[in-house]
């Protein structure tokens, strides 16, 4: 048995002797323990039974006794067994052990078993009489009383209460505490909440539940999986080199319009960051710096506003500048067009046009309906001028002309109608003018500056409610000072284009161009503060910061630590300036504007119209946690470098202007210069321009130790003669032209005809099939035969019997079809059947 009880009355061989318990069944009373002296004499061990029992049932054999235990020696082994008296019944057995076995003072345990390999006793002994626990050394001397301790009456050692060490929150805290004190200090009440100990553990209770939170917080954004602060999820993704977007203002530029006014200040100068409101019923077109500063703080949300970018002189007559088509009638600008000829009412004075100005080139009425209101808004486009020639017209003397020519990144994307001849409710029809351009164009960006800039004409006590805040306002000593921006809307992101480069920049460019540093700046008693991506390039005493913001846009400003920039000065504010406004609540809708704010000295200002022709672009919100999550482990495999020269491949073919590239490797005996053959866009050509701006975006990837060369495609002119028969009654003139029409580079239409570059590349080859297909599918066409299918001013390689002319990896085909240039390819039409 491995079950015992430890019991203060045990009955069991009580009941087992009693004349009324089962007969047959007997158990062990005692041992009697005669231990051999010497040790070579043999030990006698007596078992004595509760009850005798009968034989031969109850017959016992040494494989019956089992003896365990000892420590230093092993159990002796059993010689014979007898049973006594030995008629007919037994009341005890004799267990002889041979000499010669020694034991030692532990405790050991005979057992009777049924047999050899069993644990089990035998059917005639009670289970729990069957073993006795004895010690051969019982007749050596000893000092102690061999008497039988008595038990203990009462009950035993009380162990410690369980306190939970788990606890994480305030309320687990103080539990733990109190519960500890009522142990450690008998009678302790802890209902008594005036009581100083109970304050100090709730206190403590407090802190320990901050510093738990605290713990919770840094396991937590230590992951970017499980990173929850924006500000975390940044700065893992910034280890991996991965920028997340912080979000865009939106752009688009801002059109004025002047009455005819005798007082009308011309060459007015309408400053930077002069203000752009949306429409509103209860504002006058004119909004003077006070009342904007009222409605400021009327408006209970950051109001979506835009600012200028740069200065604008204001000059009357540019309000609406007339084409001039050379006197002809029902004239149209045809799409791709990159100048005009305009009639120039500046006198030649300081107003005239000039390289750089930005220009609305719009629809003003419906070529249909002749109605104003019926002119689609899809057709206004903003440029900005490369050149302004004055010239004039020898019929007409009178007018002044200028020709403005704009960059071909700003062709014109429509058809624009000058003029037309519209039919009236009645009478002849009359010519009604379409097509005009507006001059007082400035590019505005969404934000508003707060406070608003002096240029206003505000004085800084008089908006200093409206400057934003820091929180805390200084730095104190000894802690690190990482202070909020306190205002109404998120920090505008501005483009990364500066005043200087505005100049220079298309229009296009100009409105695509978003998403940048944010717009705030800080003042102390020395200098201006200035707002980084990162510090590691910023020198000990560099006044750089750094903004990082939360999940609702708050801005939180980081300083240098006196290594990587410098550290605030203890107990020194700072003054506060920036824009305000960013995300997708910019992409207004075209004509949304229309009060513009000016100082109060221009409240006067003869304003007939202001409103953006375009609508707002570039808007974003900043990437989300989950994009975060997403793309920054995968940012790695977009290489920052070209380290191949597909490298070098792949990172041209990223500059807007290139259709294709591929690069080549070259040792020059010094170093390795990496060849970058280039397929611009459009068929255009490589030219200096073009260069210089695919170098400079190849910079970027450039290892040290390597040279770039920029080198054009390998044009591969192509000469092509194709013998055409018409299907029956077809004009044979009419469908040469429609073939030629559908295999010439550009469609009439506008779109890409079979030979446009685009269509073509490095190692393209042209079948001779795909061409027989192209003119087949001409409507008219009944059969084609090739008759010349080879390079231009080449001897025949058997191209025609191949059926394809296959160019080298550097080589692009062309088929211009120009008679002026017939060596960029020649397309030879023979027509017969028809009529």
């Amino acid at each position: 048995m491995t079950g015992r009880y430890v019991c203060c009355d045990e009955r069991r061989r009580a009941l087992l002797a009693d004349p009324a318990a089962p007969a047959g069944i007997s158990g062990i009373d005692y041992l009697e323990v005669q231990q051999g002296n010497p040790v070579s004499n043999p030990t006698v061990i007596t078992i004595v039974l509760v009850k005798p029992l009968t034989l031969p049932a109850a017959q016992l054999t040494r494989d019956n006794i089992r003896i365990t235990g000892g420590v230093r020696f092993p159990a002796p082994r059993v010689d014979t067994v007898q049973a006594l008296p030995g008629a007919g019944t037994v009341a005890s057995y004799q267990v002889t052990i041979p000499g010669g076995q020694q034991t030692d003072f532990s405790a050991y345990r005979l057992e009777v078993v049924a047999g050899p390999g069993q644990s089990n006793p035998p059917a005639f002994l009670d289970p729990h009489l069957s073993s006795v626990e004895f010690s051969f050394k019982v007749d050596c001397g000893s000092e102690l009383d061999c008497a039988e301790p008595p038990r203990p009456t009462g009950a035993g050692p009380v162990d410690d209460p369980e306190f939970d060490y788990l606890a994480r929150d305030w309320e687990g805290f103080r539990r733990l505490m109190l519960d500890r004190l009522a142990v450690l200090v008998p009678g302790f009440r802890e209902d008594d909440a005036v009581d100083l100990t109970t304050t100090v553990i709730e206190a403590l209770a407090y802190r320990l539940d901050q510093q738990s939170y605290r713990l919770d917080w840094t396991t937590t954004e230590a992951f970017l999986d499980t990173a929850r602060s924006r500000t975390s999820l940044v700065r893992h993704a910034r280890l991996v080199d991965y920028v997340p977007a912080e979000g865009a203002s939106a752009r688009t530029f801002v059109s004025l319009g002047f009455r005819a006014s005798a007082a009308f200040p011309d060459g007015q100068l309408l400053p930077a960051h002069t203000p752009v409101l949306p429409r509103q019923a209860d504002l006058p077109t004119v909004v003077t710096a006070p009342e904007y500063a009222t409605w400021l703080r009327a408006t209970p949300d950051l109001p979506v506003a835009f600012e200028t970018l740069a200065p604008i002189g204001l000059w009357q007559w540019r309000s609406r500048i007339a084409l001039h088509t050379w006197g002809d009638e029902e004239c149209s600008v045809p799409r791709g067009a990159i100048g005009l000829t305009l009639v120039d009412d500046s006198g030649g004075g300081p107003g005239a046009l000039r390289p750089g100005d930005l220009l609305l080139v719009e629809e003003i009425a419906s070529p249909e309906t002749g109605e104003g209101a019926d002119a689609d808004p899809q057709h206004r486009f903003v440029v900005r001028l490369t050149s302004a020639i004055p010239t004039h017209d020898v019929l007409f003397p009178a007018l002044s002309l200028v020709e403005v020519g704009w960059d071909e990144a700003d062709a014109l994307p429509f058809d624009l109608v000058v003029s037309r001849r519209v039919q009236g409710p009645s009478g002849p029809p009359v010519r009604v003018v379409c097509g005009a351009v507006r001059g007082n164009v400035v590019l505005a960006e969404h934000g508003v500056t707060l406070p608003p800039v002096t240029s206003l004409g505000l004085t800084p006590a008089s908006t200093a409610d409206l400057s934003p805040r820091l929180d805390p306002p200084a730095p104190e000593p000894g802690s690190r000072w990482e202070p909020r921006v306190r205002a109404s809307g998120p920090l505008a992101r501005v483009s990364p284009h500066g005043p200087a480069d505005l100049p220079r920049l298309t229009a296009t460019v100009l409105l695509a161009a978003t998403g940048g540093p944010p717009a705030i700046r800080l003042r102390d008693a020395f200098s201006t503060w200035t707002a980084r991506t990162d510090l590691l390039a910023t020198g000990a005493f560099g006044r750089d910061f750094v903004v990082e913001t939360d999940a609702t846009g708050a801005p939180t400003l980081r300083f240098g630590d006196g290594i990587h920039g410098l550290g605030p000065t203890v107990r020194a504010p700072l003054g506060v300036e920036g824009r305000f406004g960013c995300g997708t609540g910019g992409n207004l809708g075209a004509g949304a504007l229309g009060h513009v704010v000016v100082p109060a000295a221009l409240g006067q200002l003869p304003v007939q119209d202001v409103t953006n022709p375009v609508p707002g672009r570039g808007g974003a919100a900043p990437e989300s946690a989950a994009v975060v999550r997403a793309v920054a482990p995968e940012a790695f495999r977009h290489p920052q470098r070209a380290v191949t020269a597909d490298d070098y491949a792949v990172a041209a073919r990223e500059h807007p202007d290139v259709s294709n590239a591929m690069a080549v490797a070259r040792w020059t005996g010094a170093w390795q210069t990496v060849v970058v053959h280039v397929d611009r866009a459009g068929g255009r050509p490589v030219d200096a321009a073009f260069r210089t701006s695919l170098m400079a975006h190849l910079e970027a990837y450039r290892l040290a130790g390597f040279d770039v060369a920029v080198k054009a495609a390998k044009l591969v002119p192509l000469d092509v003669e194709l013998s055409i028969c018409a299907l029956p009654g077809e004009i044979r003139g009419v469908v040469g032209q429609r073939v030629r029409a559908a295999l010439t580079p550009v469609a009439p239409d506008g779109g890409f005809g079979f030979f446009h570059p685009d269509r073509f590349t490095f190692g393209t080859p042209l079948y001779l099939s795909a061409l027989i297909a192209a003119v087949m599918a001409v409507p008219g066409v009944q059969s084609v035969t090739p008759v010349v299918f080879q390079r231009f001013a080449r001897l025949s390689q058997g191209e025609l019997g191949l059926g394809v002319i296959k160019p080298d990896a550097t080589e692009v085909l062309e088929l211009r079809d120009d008679p002026n240039f017939p060596e960029r390819g020649r397309l030879r039409i023979t027509m017969g059947g028809g009529r």
